[in-house]
């Protein structure tokens, strides 16, 4: 699970276009430590620095332990969009995904 964690810090560190001394400056925790979390060889994170280092790059802690396996950064991404959008939208753009990943498949 701390693999999956920190593919998903990195990621999203990478997309933000931090490096990892920005993102500790960020989060007020060490270098070694987002770079040991990041590697996953940092088991021992104390919950309170595991949110500071996902706050420092807005996402929510729970996005982190749900699921950590499928949810990659773009995963998240798009949840967050589809969230932000008015539930008529949502609907809508929802359905022109899940059409176009049909026909995609049929190719």
């Amino acid at each position: 699970m701390i693999d999956e964690i920190g593919k998903i810090i990195r990621d999203k560190r990478q997309s933000l276009g931090l490096t990892i001394e920005q993102l500790a400056e960020k989060a007020d925790v060490s270098e070694s430590l987002v770079s040991q979390l990041e590697r996953g060889v940092n088991n021992n994170i104390s919950i309170n620095k595991l949110e500071r280092i996902s706050t420092a790059m807005n996402l929510k802690l729970s996005d982190i332990f749900n699921e950590p396996a499928n949810n990659g950064i773009k995963y998240l991404e798009l949840l967050d969009f589809l969230a932000s959008l008015p539930r008529d939208k949502r609907e809508v753009l929802s359905e022109k995904i899940l059409e176009l990943l049909s026909t995609m498949n049929n190719l």
